[in-house]
């Protein structure tokens, strides 16, 4: 754990800070409204009895707090592994605590899920409770407690829409990996899409990943990877029962902090096993995917022996996207951008509008129907969410 150092001598100071939005602006009093109607009182700023002055400076838009600048000090670093509800389960580098998150915290970022994520870096402090240290029991285990008291700034961060907030799933990742089957359950590249715009979107390089190959009896499976690779996306065709594409997967994740996302039932449980034997994660088999059981219920950050950390994650029946509007989606599908420029409009939607380069490239084949329809598609969902706001 690391060394807390002694609070620094005089360490509180006065700030001015902003008042919340909630108290930026007087209310109005509707109750002096009625009154007044039935007083049949003139409606002239000559007969008002009272009158109500508002100071415009910035000294009434602010408040004085007391700030210790020396609590920092004291404050442990630490990375947080898992999440369990509300508890943050966090890695100090020689144990983990159970974090309960600052209040201030919370109502700082009340549109999100929760406001803590997994790979979050964040500084926290222990509770005590007469001189000894509180504990919290997670997942049967019992864990030092602590108070998240602070969150770096996230360099990068996976993102969906959940329940109308937005749901951080990883933050702080280099690669995303997107795990979906050849078959069992079916392979849907319109999902594909949906998580390689959400990973654009958070800065991070992603991957796909085509798991159970051996039941490509078709070839379907392999022919949408070639379609990826086209496109500049590394792909990956793996299987457990033969054990291909899981060397070349390990060395594209050793040393690099990753997420494997996908929906339920894709094996990415048994994919982390192939790929690490030490983890021993639980698998699920067909009958949970038929009963819509998850067998992973929680986000939670792991650590490859082979050097780097993946974040390993419930599977999803769906991927809403978060905060994309239908004018952009065009520039996170990577075969459009150069493409774009030569559309008779400048602001083409590339649906149907004529002199359009997208559509011309589509009938030529340079751009896949298949992806074609699934721009289409996501774009059509961002106007209708639009025009419903």
């Amino acid at each position: 754990m690391a060394k807390r150092r002694p609070d620094k001598p005089g360490g509180k100071k006065k700030v001015r800070v902003e008042f919340r939005k909630n108290r930026g602006k007087a209310a109005r009093d509707k109750a002096q409204w009625t009154r007044d109607f039935h007083r049949d009182a003139p409606k002239s700023d000559e007969t008002s009895s009272s009158e109500a002055v508002r100071a415009k400076g910035d000294l009434s838009r602010k408040r004085t707090i007391v700030v210790d600048e020396g609590r920092g000090a004291t404050l442990i670093p630490g990375t947080v592994v898992r999440m369990r509800g509300l508890i943050a389960e966090v890695d100090d580098g020689e144990k983990v605590w159970a974090c309960t998150v600052r209040r201030v915290l919370r109502t700082r970022q009340i549109d999100e899920r929760h406001p803590v994520a997994v790979g979050d870096r964040v500084r926290f402090s222990g509770v005590e409770l007469g001189g000894e240290s509180s504990v919290l029991t997670s997942d049967d285990r019992e864990l030092s407690e602590g108070v998240i008291e602070e969150i770096e700034p996230r360099t990068t961060t996976l993102v969906r829409h959940y329940d109308r907030r937005v749901h951080v799933v990883a933050a702080n990742i280099d690669l995303v990996v997107i795990v979906v089957a050849a078959d069992q359950p079916t392979l849907r590249p319109h999902l594909v899409d949906r998580y390689l715009i959400a990973i654009h979107q958070g800065g991070m390089q992603p991957g796909i990943c085509i798991n159970k190959a051996d039941l490509d009896a078709d070839g379907y499976a392999a022919e949408v990877a070639d379609r990826y690779r086209k496109i500049g996306y590394q792909v990956f065709l793996t299987s457990m029962v033969d054990e291909r594409g899981i060397p070349a997967l390990r060395d594209a994740l050793t040393s690099r902090t990753s997420v494997l996302v996908g929906p339920s039932g894709v094996g990415k449980s048994s994919l982390l096993n192939a790929l690490d034997p030490d983890l021993k994660l639980k698998v699920g088999d067909l009958s949970d995917l038929q009963r819509g059981r998850h067998t992973t219920t929680t986000a939670s950050l792991l650590r490859w022996r082979f050097g780097g950390f993946v974040v390993d994650t419930p599977g999803t029946r769906q991927f809403d996207l978060a905060r994309l509007a239908s004018e952009e989606v065009e520039a996170y599908f990577k075969e459009f951008v150069d493409l774009v420029s030569g559309c008779r409009f400048p602001n083409c939607s590339h649906t149907h509008e004529t002199g359009c380069a997208i559509k011309a490239a589509v009938e030529t084949g340079e751009i896949t129907n298949e992806r074609y329809d699934s721009y289409v598609k996501i774009y059509e969902e961002c106007r209708d969410k639009e025009r419903t706001r």
